[in-house]
């Protein structure tokens, strides 16, 4: 403990009986192989089955490695453990000519202290490393430096910002796109529940898409407002009409006192746009109650009364005679029977339910407006199409029954076959 050890490696000790431990000249044991060839001036040991000789090979994340270890170095002999100061050395940290303490011995550009060939430095300023210490990058014979990962010039992504990848739509079509909660669990959540903007009501600006439809027409005629005149609704239709997606909505409305049920048709996706709009057709087509009648005012029964004449008239915009011929429920609208989309109403939904129910929104019934020139001749193609669709499809139907009336044998039981003449004379 007197003085500081050659190496890092334990030193030899005295075995029983005499007998010395195999170490090659150099102090280190039979098996140690040193570094490759090429890395310190002299061949290194032959490979054994347990490592091989040179480097260790590269991965797919770290480049190719080398063979230096900081704990097969030996230690500087002077500077340190109460040695002369002053004198050069070197370390695994250190290069040749610092200054005692550890301080670098040169300084950048090109001052006394600094190796030979290193950027900055004029030659003959130092020599080179001696034999065991580790020469800094760019000295000839130090070892190849691994390069820095790169991110071809740009910046790595911030975790925390949202990319365009990340971000999606959230009243995208189909039934990968969010979970679907029931009416009880939106309650038991405190869920804020979102209107697909397609069926809100159209903003002042009308800068983006809304609905227009008819109610006292099928669902065939309702129109996206971006979509060209004569296209019916296609495209929306399978879009969610909430957020989160719900199992089952409630539709109350200021134009009639019922209230509407609107299931989802599929439960894996939630109440789709194209749910909402069936299910108020459905409804309106649906006959109005003894009770609901009885119920009305005197206004609301007059309004009823010329609702039912003028909506099964031949004036434009009603659909005529293919209305049934008793009292419906798109009858009580009077002239209210454009939809005027559906919005989130809390106020009105307290009024009518006598408290706050999840998943319950208002129906907007809008005046219908004095139909344009266009408009009135898109409805009568449209009337015509239609009615030439059923005259083909009852005439098909004819044709069909034809075939198999002639085929049919005759039901008729065999009338009496007269007598003949031979037993008619014997008698």
């Amino acid at each position: 403990m007197g003085g500081a050890p050659g190496s890092y490696l334990i030193p030899p000790v005295a075995l029983p009986g005499g007998a010395t431990p195999m170490v090659q000249p150099q102090g280190f044991s039979m098996d140690y192989t040193g570094f490759p060839a090429g890395m310190t001036g002299a061949g290194g040991a032959a490979g054994t089955p347990y490592m091989r000789g040179g480097p260790p090979p590269g991965t797919p994340y770290a480049g190719a490695q080398t063979g230096y270890s900081t704990f097969q170095q030996p230690l500087p002999p002077q500077g340190m453990y109460g040695m002369p100061m002053g004198m050069q050395f070197a370390t695994p940290f250190m290069m040749p000519g610092a200054m005692p303490g550890g301080m670098p011995g040169g300084m950048p550009g090109g001052m006394p202290g600094m190796v030979a060939g290193m950027p900055g430095a004029m030659p003959g300023m130092m020599p080179a490393p001696a034999v065991g210490a580790v020469p800094m990058p760019g000295v000839p014979g130090a070892p190849p430096m691994q390069q820095a990962p790169s991110n071809g010039g740009r910046p790595f992504p911030n975790p925390k910002e949202k990319l365009p990848w990340d971000e999606f739509d959230k009243f995208a079509e189909g039934e990968d796109y969010g979970p679907v909660l029931s009416t009880m669990l939106v309650h038991r959540m405190k869920a804020r529940v979102e209107i697909n903007p397609l069926i809100l009501p159209p903003n002042d600006a009308l800068d983006r898409d809304y609905l227009k439809w008819n109610m006292l027409f099928p669902t065939g005629n309702c129109q996206r407002s971006s979509d060209r005149p004569g296209r019916s609704w296609y495209n929306g239709r399978d879009a969610p009409a909430t957020w989160p997606r719900v199992t089952h909505i409630r539709l109350i409305s200021r134009s009639f006192p019922w209230a509407l049920d609107v299931p989802a048709t599929d439960h894996n996706v939630g109440v789709t746009c194209g749910d909402v709009i069936e299910a108020i057709h459905t409804s309106m087509y649906t006959r109005l109650s003894q009770q609901q009648y009885d119920h009305a005012s005197r206004q609301q029964k007059r309004l009823l009364s010329e609702s039912f004449y003028h909506n099964r008239s031949t004036a434009h915009g009603v659909p005529g005679g293919r209305l049934q011929q008793t009292l419906l429920r798109c009858d009580w609208l009077g002239q209210d029977t454009m939809f005027g989309g559906i919005v989130d109403d809390e106020r009105l939904v307290r009024e009518v339910c006598r408290d706050g129910i999840p998943c319950t929104f208002e129906l907007k019934c809008v005046r219908r407006y004095p139909m344009t020139e266009a408009e009135v001749r898109e409805q009568e193609a449209r009337e015509r199409d239609e009615e030439e669709r059923s005259r083909r499809r009852s005439r098909s139907r004819a044709t069909s029954r034809a075939p198999s009336m002639r085929s049919r044998p005759s039901t008729r039981p065999p009338s009496r076959a007269p007598p003949d003449d031979d037993s008619s004379t014997t008698s």
